[in-house]
């Protein structure tokens, strides 16, 4: 205003040097902020948040002392904001915070930070322009350096009658910078801190429980989940305990350099162990997981590995972005796995992929906090705690259902067991009374046992359809009885197109399922009673067709293969198409034991039909046709 005033006894208002006036004023208009409010201190407040009333400078070279700060005119930057996250920053920063005491009465309060992992906080209560008193304390610094005992950042402050009183805090850390600052009056910190400490213990407690539940059911089952589990629900508290500053407080308060690690070092072990624990318990190491699943999930448990070397190798800082970053990718990628299991139809893959979720959804929350993407309040200090506890009751569920059905399993195998010792012990006694009569009936039952022992041991157990040595006999037994009676025997070799490359890409399981629909096809076509369907090895069968020709057995082998071609074969929603090739032949005997002569020259119209470009039918010429009225 004074300049504005000069140009204009000069040269009066419409010269330029008076717009030159009026234009530097509103400029200096527009880039003036007003000071931060200082903090009025009555005798009812329980608990003030800062966050609002601070003002923050940026100390980039970490030259400024307390003296520099407060003989220079630094450009403060007013904070609006409930809590201060600032992300990584390695420079030093400086808050300053106004307090007023008008009330006639002297006040005690402290002045809590509730974040534990600063690497050195230094509190200066500042007096008519002096420091009055001086705080130093860290977790780079032994815990005895704390004025009050507690695993946050306590600070007692004593504040005079009708004083206005300046409180800078100095801050340099190697991680995330967050200051949640709160005023609290004494009484009101201790009733917060008991309650905040009971649930961190309800917490803590739960997690022993369940740790030392599966350390139990791991020596009484012996399954290697449950010490994966116990490892991983070992690892989760201590990281938690070490986040949350507790690990300091009461297991290495004299090593704040291990504390520094301890962190990065739980962090990654709770990964670890989950990732040990989903590769066991959703069976992701067996042959027939696909081979995305399987190497994937050794590649990330490999680098999970690596990631140790990072804790005690690299600074703090760059430990903290590299395990973060690892730690989320391996929970997505496990929750990528249980959602396959569920896919496929594993049923603790329901309960794993709903416990992953709110683990992750913690972590992501968590990650998003210490980045200064997601803003620091109560729920997102908490989150991992939060999510680590339904993953805990979810998992839980989980090895519960998996124990129930072991058990169900176990229970009938028992009543199963029961009830044919029961039938054993009546049948003893009927034989003692009647020994005659149940030796007959001995005879009969071990008969019906050996005629139904021999039917299982004749059949494919994948298909139901005979095995290959049953259909051995029965060729045998079919080409002499044709040779006997006169009479045309034909053979049907077929063999499923492109078999091997279908289970390459969509894996044993459902090439066992291609299979069984084929083999029930075949069933359906070749419907005589005389008529046999055998499984003849892998995707090949084999039909055997007594008293058919030639052109019977081809309209017989051309209608299989037609009704293979409209086969509906869907593999996760998307229509496979299947065909097969079939090699015919047909045998008018001319003697008795040819029998492999006809399987041969059916085997070589089925590889004709393959070099002819496959899905058709191939014929052998006849043989010994023209011979039958002689024979």
């Amino acid at each position: 205003m004074e300049c504005l005033a000069t140009s204009r006894g000069r040269g009066g208002a419409g010269t330029p040097e008076s717009m030159r006036g009026l234009l530097l004023t509103l400029l200096l208009l527009l880039a003036w902020q007003p000071a931060a409010a200082s903090v009025e201190l009555s005798l009812n407040d329980a608990s003030i948040s800062l966050g609002p009333y601070l003002s923050i400078y940026r100390d980039a070279d970490g030259s400024l002392d307390v003296t520099d700060v407060l003989e220079n005119d630094l450009p403060w930057e007013r904070w609006h904001k409930e809590s201060v996250s600032l992300g990584m920053d390695r420079a030093d920063f400086w808050f300053r915070l106004e307090i007023d005491n008008q009330t006639p009465f002297p006040q005690q309060r402290l002045l809590e930070i509730a974040y534990p992992s600063l690497d050195k906080i230094t509190i200066y209560q500042i007096r008519s322009g002096i420091s009055d008193k001086e705080f130093v304390m860290g977790d780079e610094l032994p815990f005895s350096n704390r004025p009050i005992n507690h695993h946050y950042f306590v600070t007692p402050l004593d504040f005079r009658a009708n004083e206005t009183q300046t409180i800078l805090i100095h801050v340099k850390t190697e991680g995330v910078l967050q200051l949640p600052l709160t005023l609290w009056e004494e009484r009101a910190f201790a009733a917060y801190d008991q309650s905040r400490q009971l649930l961190a213990g309800m917490y803590f407690g739960v997690m022993l429980v369940m740790l030392l539940y599966n350390l139990f059911m791991f020596l009484g089952v012996g399954d290697r989940s449950h010490i994966y589990y116990v490892g991983f629900v070992l690892s989760v508290p201590l990281f938690v305990s070490s986040l949350m500053g507790y690990s300091f407080q009461y297991f290495w308060p004299d090593a704040p350099a291990w504390n520094g690690k301890s962190i990065g070092l739980f962090l990654t072990a709770t990964v670890l162990f989950a990732g040990l624990f989903t590769n066991n318990f959703l069976e992701l190491y067996k042959p027939e997981k696909p081979a995305w699943v399987r190497q994937g999930m050794k590649t990330m448990i490999g680098l999970i590995c690596l990631m140790f070397l990072t804790v005690f190798l690299l600074d703090y800082n760059t430990m903290l972005r590299i395990v973060i970053i690892t730690s989320v990718l391996a929970c997505a990628s496990a929750l990528v796995v249980g959602v396959h299991g569920w896919i496929t139809h594993q049923v603790q893959a329901r309960f794993y992929v709903l416990a992953w979720s709110a683990l992750l959804l913690g972590g992501i929350i968590l990650a998003g906090n210490k980045f200064s993407l997601i803003p620091q309040n109560s729920f997102t200090d908490n989150a991992v705690q939060i999510g680590s506890s339904l993953l805990v009751v979810l998992l839980s569920f989980a090895m519960a259902e998996r124990i129930n059905n072991e058990k169900r399993k176990r229970y009938r195998a028992q009543m199963q067991a029961l009830q044919n010792e029961r039938k054993a012990r009546n049948a003893q006694q009927e034989a003692n009374r009647q020994l005659e009569a149940k030796v007959t009936e001995r005879t009969e039952a071990l008969a019906r046992a050996n005629a139904t022992l021999q039917e299982l041991s004749a059949r494919d157990a994948l298909t139901g359809l005979y095995n290959r040595r049953y259909l051995d006999e029965l060729l045998v037994r079919e080409y002499t009885r044709s040779y006997r009676h006169r009479e045309p025997v034909s053979l049907l070799l077929l063999d499923i197109d492109h078999f091997k490359q279908f289970n390459d890409t969509y894996g044993h399981l459902v090439g066992d399922d291609c299979l069984r629909l084929v083999a029930a096809c075949i069933e359906e076509c070749a419907n005589r009673a005389a008529d046999t369907v055998a499984r003849y090895g892998g995707e090949e069968f084999c039909v055997v067709l007594p008293d058919t020709d030639l052109e019977g057995a081809e309209a017989v082998a051309e209608r299989i293969r037609q009704r293979t071609e409209k086969l509906r074969f869907e593999v996760a929603g998307k229509l496979v198409p299947i065909t097969a090739s079939l090699g015919v032949a047909c045998h008018f005997p001319t003697q008795v034991d040819a029998a492999e002569a006809l399987l041969k020259a059916a085997d070589d119209a089925l590889y004709s039909a393959k070099d002819a470009g496959r899905n058709r039918v191939a014929c052998a010429p006849t043989h010994g046709a023209t011979n039958t009225s002689d024979a």
